[in-house]
């Protein structure tokens, strides 16, 4: 059973929202992209020459306990520069909507990576499952790596902390390297044998 409502509550910015839906206890809300043209990737040059549509689907973090998914109607533009390699492009979503090729709306990055730096893996994703956003402990450690390798290079620390964690419990385990002063993750190993951390350090 689903129930349908007009545009409300939910408004992300950079989009509208066309529709709000609550079908079997998940929250759908539907939209497209504001603006009227894009932009082309490889040689910048702006079109509004629609050439498709096709629908992108991101969760989104929970409201009241209930899932939420945000299906939007992104358009394929006609690239104009004749001697551009590139035809057709999508339109890109604004940075605080969505990264390229993204799953989730931006803002459940923080989330993901708050998580995972405090319980790791396996815990974790027994913890957001409980908040009704059940992403894999992969996907934790994932959003770990990024933040780690988006803040670039770091000072060097004079103390850090190393503890194991378990990509698969009783199988393999991997160690994650952190700077106790500044309380950020360093790097994460992809096991915990003594001669990788040695090649580390």
């Amino acid at each position: 059973m689903g129930r349908s409502t007009s545009n409300g509550g939910l408004n992300p910015p950079g989009l509208i929202v066309e529709r709000q839906s609550i079908v079997d206890g998940v929250v759908e809300v539907s939209g497209r992209v504001a603006g009227a043209v894009g932009c082309c990737p490889d040689c910048g040059t702006p079109s509004s020459s629609c050439h498709s549509r096709y629908v992108r689907t991101l969760s989104d973090l929970p409201i009241s306990g209930a899932v939420v998914k945000l299906r939007l109607s992104v358009r394929r533009f006609r690239c104009q520069q004749r001697s551009c390699r590139r035809k057709t492009f999508s339109e890109p979503l604004a940075p605080s909507i969505g990264r390229r090729h993204g799953r989730r709306v931006a803002r459940c990055d923080g989330l993901l990576h708050a998580v995972g730096l405090a319980l790791g893996g396996r815990p974790g994703s027994r913890m957001m499952e409980r908040l009704a956003v059940p992403w894999s402990k992969d996907t934790l450690l994932r959003a770990v790596r990024r933040e780690a390798a988006a803040a670039g290079p770091a000072p060097a620390a004079t103390v850090i902390g190393i503890d194991d964690f378990a990509w698969r419990r009783g199988h393999s385990y991997g160690s994650i390297v952190v700077d106790l002063e500044r309380r950020a993750v360093i790097d994460i190993l992809p096991d915990r044998q003594r001669d990788t951390i040695m090649s580390w350090c």
